[in-house]
């Protein structure tokens, strides 16, 4: 045991949350054949596509070779993942698979040709339409096994399988998943302050192989959620944040969403004109550290509640050695740590200008 020191729940409280968890994921297991999920299948932008994909989801990420692979697979009757569905008035969502029913979808319309094939390397170089009809036959009624969530499975749940079972060849980030599942005027600002030449003049870089436009919504998000709510936070970062998005974009009226855009404006302000360079590590680096952006936001964004006349820094603070302990990366699922490095920018921004 790595903790000698760890309480264990009661056995029965155990037994009772595993169950209840489990339970939010209701489905039925079915299989569709090939013919009828692409008779069946719309583009979103489309109307009333019985099987769709969700905007989340809409990069095709496979290249030909990959969905030739998946197709030899087909007609070979070699088993394949099963997809999953999410069941909205009657029409299905697709929650993982989109890059197999999309190529089910296009290869039926001859919208590519086999390439790349080894056991079946005859067919290399043909189209839906070009190959026997006994093999068009023989794909068109091969089953696809597919899971269809209950539609009174919860929202969060959904999301959160989608990121446990995610195939796909890209991996989407939080705040793409966000931008498809919980639209509202929350979302809408905090795209509108992520966009901003202001937020973009303190982030200009970030690290290689990450989505710029993505991170920036990541960050704003957890500038808004964390200014009111971080000491609501107990362990887990996804869910914190997508809860509060869901209810935010529910509940934030027009008055309040107008003071959090003031507010951020403030904020940011007050630190391209003071310490400009913190959200980046001193050493250098072209990575914005989610927990360094979190301490310096936030914590400054509280520091101007309770003095919104703060005078200049001193930023001592921010090279101290116990600075950089509480921004370890190590720390962003640990609520005891978000609070201490939030609270320690605001109280050290507070103590300076009481000490001046």
């Amino acid at each position: 045991m790595s903790n000698l020191m760890l309480k264990l729940s009661d056995p029965n409280e155990v037994a009772a949350v595993v169950d209840e968890v489990r339970r939010e994921a209701r489905y039925v297991v079915t299989d569709f054949s090939v013919e009828l999920v692409v008779s069946k299948f719309k583009d979103e932008a489309e109307a009333e596509g019985d099987i769709y994909v969700p905007e989340y989801q809409r990069s095709l990420a496979w290249n030909e070779e990959q969905s030739s692979y998946f197709l030899e697979s087909l007609i070979l009757r070699v088993p394949v993942p099963p997809v999953f569905l999410y069941d909205v008035e009657g029409r299905l969502e697709i929650v993982d698979g989109s890059q197999r029913i999309r190529t089910l979808v296009r290869f039926a319309r001859d919208g590519f040709a086999l390439t790349g094939l080894e056991k079946l390397d005859i067919l290399n170089g043909y189209c839906f339409s070009d190959l026997p009809p006994s093999v068009q036959r023989r794909l068109n009624n091969t089953p696809i096994r597919s899971f269809v969530l209950d539609q009174g499975t919860d929202e969060s749940t959904r999301v959160e399988l989608f990121r446990r079972l995610n195939t796909s060849g890209k991996r989407l980030e939080d705040a793409e998943i966000r931008k498809g599942v919980y639209r509202g005027p929350f979302l809408d600002l905090v795209i509108e302050c992520a966009s901003s030449e202001l937020f973009k003049s303190l982030t200009p870089q970030m690290a290689k192989g990450v989505d710029a436009r993505s991170e920036r919504q990541e960050l704003v998000t957890r500038f808004f959620i964390y200014s009111d709510r971080y000491t609501a936070f107990r362990h887990d970062v996804r869910k914190f944040l997508d809860a509060n998005m869901d209810d935010l974009n529910k509940s934030a009226t027009d008055d309040r969403l107008r003071q959090m855009r003031q507010e951020f404006i403030a904020s940011m302000e007050f630190i391209r004109k003071h310490y400009s360079q913190a959200f980046y590590r001193p050493e250098g680096g072209r990575r914005v550290p989610r927990v360094r952006f979190e301490a310096i936001a936030v914590g400054t964004a509280l520091a101007l509640r309770i003095d919104p006349k703060l005078k200049p820094p001193t930023n001592v603070w921010l090279k101290t050695k116990h600075f950089e302990e509480l921004v370890r990366t190590d720390a962003s699922n640990s609520a005891p740590k978000l609070r201490g490095r939030i609270e320690y920018v605001r109280d050290s921004l507070i103590k300076d200008a009481d000490d001046s």
